[in-house]
């Protein structure tokens, strides 16, 4: 329970900064935590690979990424690390993805779509630590974070959100539908 305060040092601005980007990742990480250890570690761990690009880290920066890191020592065991952990948190990304699609085409979009929609953004990015994302992978994170953009706009405006685009001429699928690719 000793968590600095994040206005507790004069250069807490400069680590707010750089661990913005990574906090998406935490945050579901922590989301996951109980309900699947395996995916929350694949979070927490891309949030370190991420958080160690960082050029010229503060050293509050760094004392985050040592936690986090001992965060995912003390996962291993609940996580129960394997071989198809790639093929797993694919199928769980895709699994969010398609029901918030299915979701938002069945007209039934807000709020929860909308965080749906995010969520499934950030579960996607997470699969880059295994291999960089297929080309249909990249466009399911592009449509599903501008998906969530466009119904939360809606939401805070009070408004219906627009219909989701046609998708069913896309290679004769709908999104979310046919799971993963299967090369490998």
């Amino acid at each position: 329970p000793s968590s600095p305060s994040p206005s507790s040092s004069p250069s807490s601005a400069t680590m707010g900064e750089q661990a913005k980007p990574l906090l998406p990742f935490l945050q579901r990480a922590d989301e996951m935590a109980k309900a699947d250890p395996k995916v929350a570690y694949y979070c927490r761990l891309y949030a370190v690979q991420e958080g160690i690009k960082i050029p010229d880290r503060t050293p509050e920066l760094g004392q985050l990424l040592g936690l986090v890191m001992q965060q995912l020592e003390g996962m291993k065991g609940a996580a129960a690390l394997g071989d198809d952990d790639e093929l797993y948190c694919e199928n769980f990304a895709l699994k969010i993805f398609a029901k918030a699609d299915k979701l938002d085409r069945s007209g039934k979009s807000d709020a929860k779509t909308a965080k749906m929609f995010y969520v499934s953004s950030i579960f996607i990015e997470v699969l880059n630590q295994f291999n960089d994302i297929n080309e249909d992978m990249q466009s399911k994170q592009r449509y599903a974070a501008w998906r969530a953009g466009e119904l939360s706009a809606a939401a805070r405006e009070g408004r219906t959100p627009p219909a989701p685009p046609d998708t069913s001429g896309k290679e004769g699928e709908e999104w979310g539908e046919g799971g993963g690719g299967g090369g490998g």
